[in-house]
């Protein structure tokens, strides 16, 4: 697939990053020089300096016969421009957009774009995405990690294996007979820097293994309490940050329960005003959340929840671990950059959310190839999971699964059948036409998944 993209930053690299491995044909776009050299020196792309809302800069990087533009400059305007201009003059097929302001999102303007006045065939929004996956962290607090898939029905969960997991040094295979009623299967395990893809059964689980599970949404608790996980969502909780996200979050948890108990910490005044005219039900505090003595007067102790959703990685991830030392039981932390994630695994602290990986996952659904529905990408950047219905030219179609040869190091989590009904893999389970299911796909493996499931050779 032919495709350009506007916008050299973290969003443009982590999709370059993914999509020069599938054998496509990418050009980037960006005003910055020194930003284009380094893309094209990490992967093979194109790159091209300019505007990406420049018609001859658009031209330039072959837009004429694109199948697709992802506009992910840290403009909407430029973002806007781009895919207009696309359309407009070189009949882009599908154009997606990045787009952060409120404005352009709410319901006065949006509908501009569900009306074609601005082609644009896919909108993505990061805030709202991001407060969303911040809010499933704290409903799901024994989870690192939290995504769900079919309209909600399955949920895939990202769990630490603790001294106190019960299952540890058990085989997998032995899941069944120690929970008959448990209908969770493990897909991938992360030991250290290694990625383990249990196929046989007999992988067993180790202390600080984090491991990546799909379950039925309706036995969460009881897929967490089998691992050891017996935390509840916390009443009280303390949010740092006062911005878009920071606002949203307050929001949506203040929508689900409204008696739980919001602070907020916000350095700059002129946020935490505005904060405090958007959120009457909450509390505002205007200070530096990285003094202790913030920190108390926000009451953070045992048995509350921190989430971190300043503009700086470094002030959440020190805040998260000073609220964890003042007795915070849960904390959620924002984490732009890539280079952090591995030092954070090794702090701690519960859960942290990339705003670029949640991002880049919303744009892997609309460009990989088949019925796939959803994407989430694994944060330490070992692999997907995605939703795919199976179509009945694959080759996977009408086959125990004991028969088909997926590749070694891909999984499968669950299988969602036309009745709704949601089934864990196993050796006999025939997949029928429309079952949608759930896999976990180490990138070097998604090429080879999409071709077993589309179309099988015979169909030609």
């Amino acid at each position: 697939m032919k495709i350009v993209i506007c916008g050299a930053g973290r969003v443009g690299i982590s999709i370059a990053e993914h999509l020069s491995t599938e054998e496509n044909d990418l050009t980037v776009i960006d005003s910055n020089n020194e930003s284009i050299q380094k893309i094209t020196e990490l992967y093979d792309v194109r790159g091209v300096h300019g505007m990406a809302s420049h018609p001859n800069v658009l031209k330039d990087a072959g837009i004429e016969d694109a199948e697709m533009i992802i506009a992910v400059t840290d403009s909407d305007e430029m973002n806007i421009i781009a895919c207009q201009i696309s359309n407009l003059i070189y009949n882009t097929p599908t154009k997606i957009a990045r787009i952060r302001s409120r404005e352009y999102l709410s319901e006065d303007f949006i509908e501009i774009f569900k009306n074609g006045k601005i082609p644009i065939d896919h909108i993505i929004s990061p805030e709202e995405e991001v407060a969303d996956t911040i809010v499933k962290q704290w409903r799901t607090p024994g989870a690192f990690d939290v995504a769900e898939f079919c309209q909600s029905t399955v949920t895939m969960l990202g769990i630490l294996c603790n001294d106190d997991c019960p299952i540890l040094d058990t085989p997998l295979r032995q899941l069944i007979d120690l929970f008959p009623d448990l209908n969770a299967t493990v897909m991938a395990i992360i030991r250290g820097s290694d990625l383990i893809v249990p196929r046989s059964g007999e992988d067993v689980l180790k202390v600080n293994d984090r491991i990546y599970v799909a379950c039925p949404t309706d036995q969460i608790e009881r897929t967490l309490a089998s691992f050891g996980h017996l935390e509840i969502a916390s009443r009280k909780v303390t949010i740092s940050g006062a911005g878009n996200i920071g606002i949203m979050i307050g929001q949506m948890i203040n929508s689900i329960s409204p008696e739980t108990s919001l602070t907020y910490i916000e350095l700059d005044k002129d946020i935490a005003k505005h904060a405090a005219e958007q959120l009457e039900f909450a509390s505002i505090i205007s200070g530096d959340t990285l003094d202790p003595e913030i920190i108390k007067e926000a009451r953070v102790a045992n048995g509350s929840s921190y989430i971190a959703t300043t503009n700086h990685d470094e002030v959440n991830i020190l805040s998260s671990l000073l609220a964890k030392r003042s007795g915070a039981t849960h904390t959620v932390a924002l984490v732009n950059q890539p280079a952090f994630f591995p030092l954070v695994n090794s702090l701690e602290l519960e859960a942290v959310v990339s705003p670029p990986v949640i991002t880049v996952s919303s744009i892997l659904q609309y460009i990989r190839k088949g019925q796939i529905e959803a994407v989430h990408s694994i944060i330490e950047e070992f692999g997907e999971v995605i939703s795919v219905e199976a179509l009945d030219t694959s080759s996977i179609i009408g086959r125990p699964l004991k028969e088909i040869k997926l590749p070694k190091d891909v999984s499968i989590g669950a299988i969602v059948k036309k009745d709704k009904n949601i089934y864990p893999p196993r050796g006999i389970t025939i997949i029928d036409p429309g079952d949608k299911l759930i896999i976990f796909v180490p990138v070097k493996s998604i090429k080879k998944v999409q071709e077993m499931l589309s179309v099988r050779l015979d169909y030609y």
